[in-house]
């Protein structure tokens, strides 16, 4: 695009993805968006070829490029991959999901009235009955709340508009601990006195993760995250459930668990439980009480 400014960009954060990144460029490839677009793929220290997996991708993908950063965590990337970008809209998504065909042209129509758009992440496609039920999914007509409090977009389907996400200064790189990082992006950003919508129709194929383990770590650095977000938002209203309450679910969740003899509700009790854990970690190394 010899340096012009285009109507957006798709950032895609990749770690080791060589093996999978494909599904996800070939669904962006199918994308209906009327408007000038590029691609960056930002790989974050792969060891696999995963830029190289996606440079073949060259001349299929419009503006195609490959941005290296070395410093390992998502944030890194992503912001990585804004730095390189020409578009006045900067989409994120990641690099084992599957964008459907509106899914950019919904995001970008939605920032026409906002300054952050998150769309819907539909785990029904990419993953079996089973694995669904193992953990919550976003709801389908609003974005999800943040402890009933704020609304905020996932990483994995979110719009941003170039010069917010300039003057807001990224993603933080200090939320390294598996989660967090979008939410404190949008709240950041609402508190900066900027717009998150929901854009209901921007879809994406989310792929779940494979294994209790790899489940059970997600939800932990979930758990984990929201302790740090309560130390960086509380002040701003931001609260969490009493002791008392707190009490009851872990009550609730010892009792239920006669859940993991059941191989269908075995992975929601494991998500709960490495959540809950997680809160608890996350209280101790951010000095606060988020039960």
């Amino acid at each position: 695009m010899d340096g012009r400014r285009c109507d957006a960009t798709v950032v895609i954060p990749a770690r080791n993805a060589a093996g999978g990144i494909d599904a996800q460029l070939a669904a962006l490839a199918d994308q209906r968006f009327d408007g000038t677009w590029e691609v960056v793929v930002a790989d974050n220290g792969s060891t696999d070829g995963t830029g190289t997996a996606a440079l073949r991708w060259t001349g299929v993908l419009p503006g195609l490029r490959v941005v290296r950063e070395e410093r390992p965590g998502v944030n890194f990337a992503r912001n990585a991959g804004a730095r390189a970008a020409r578009g006045r809209i900067l989409a994120f998504c990641d690099a084992d999901d599957e964008a459907t065909p509106s899914w950019l042209g919904e995001l970008v129509a939605a920032c026409a009235n906002a300054d952050i758009a998150g769309g819907y992440l539909d785990p029904t496609v990419l993953n079996s009955a089973r694995m669904q039920g193992s953990r919550p999914a976003n709801p389908p007509d609003r974005l999800p709340l943040i402890m009933g409090w704020l609304p905020y977009a996932t990483g994995a389907c979110m719009a941003i508009r170039a010069d917010v996400f300039e003057q807001l200064g990224g993603f933080d790189v200090t939320y390294t601990g598996g989660g967090g990082d979008d939410v404190e992006f949008c709240l950041r950003a609402q508190l900066a006195g900027h717009t998150v919508a929901f854009a209901c129709n921007a879809v994406v194929h989310y792929r779940l993760r494979e294994g209790l383990r790899q489940i059970a770590r997600q939800q932990f650095g979930y758990g984990r995250a929201d302790a740090r977000l309560l130390r960086d938002f509380r002040v701003h209203g931001l609260t969490v459930n009493t002791t008392r309450e707190a009490v009851r679910e872990w009550f609730a969740l010892i009792v239920g668990a006669t859940a993991l003899r059941d191989p269908d509700r075995a992975g929601l009790w494991m998500c709960e439980a490495a959540w809950r854990i997680g809160r608890l970690r996350g209280s101790l190394e951010q000095r606060v009480w988020c039960p």
